[in-house]
């Protein structure tokens, strides 16, 4: 946005101002959110809690060198989506370098899945393993990868989100993106299985009718 920080110090003494700055962030908040929650409905009712709560402490956001308000809307996020887990008691243990061994390969990139497969089921049933396998990763490490892969962000950008050391963030890709590998190659594996069983069965039944 031009004249972000115009727009900024604008909304802080008229809220009505904010109203540019919820049109520019609201899709890039949702989408992260949703990709987090899954569920839309959800996902809208913490965007506009992220969004209120961006609001209600706009007077106290201050730019800083290398903190944009992109990561101080973002980290809000982080929280309301940590808030929502946190009510259904979700919290799994805290794991802690980036893997290019592993992001070089595509199948397995979360930012590369949304475009694979030139057959539309085979995109879905891509985008739905993926979804079904970041969910069992603990809450920090699902947060590091939607940021890093669905919402674009940078190390650094994400370093400032999450309040944590840019080191700890590569760890987190690092150790996720290996544990996602493998998580995403069992069920494939599982698939192939089940349905090599379901392909056996056919057969079995065919040559008893026959």
């Amino acid at each position: 946005m031009d004249n972000e920080q115009e727009v900024i110090n604008n909304a802080q003494n008229d809220p009505e101002s904010f109203g540019r700055l919820y049109d520019v962030y609201y899709q890039p908040i949702f989408g992260f959110v949703y990709s987090r929650i899954g569920n839309s409905e959800i996902a809208k009712d913490l965007t506009s809690e992220t969004f209120f709560q961006a609001l209600k402490n706009l007077s106290k956001y201050k730019p800083r060198k290398g903190a944009s308000f992109k990561s101080w809307l973002f980290a809000i996020a982080v929280a309301q989506i940590g808030n929502y887990f946190r009510i259904r008691s979700k919290i799994f243990e805290v794991t802690t370098e980036e893997a290019p061994e592993l992001m070089a390969q595509d199948a397995f990139r979360p930012d590369i899945a949304y475009k694979m497969g030139e057959d539309a089921d085979e995109l879905a049933l891509q985008v739905g393993l993926l979804k079904k396998t970041i969910r069992q990763l603990n809450q920090k490490q699902q947060n590091i990868l939607t940021l890093r892969y669905f919402s674009k962000m940078t190390v650094p950008e994400i370093a400032i989100t999450m309040k944590m050391k840019e080191g700890t963030i590569k760890s987190h890709i690092h150790r996720a993106t290996k544990k996602l590998y493998v998580l995403m190659t069992q069920e494939v594996d599982k698939n192939s299985d089940n349905n090599e069983s379901i392909i056996i069965s056919k057969y079995e039944t065919k040559s008893v009718k026959n």
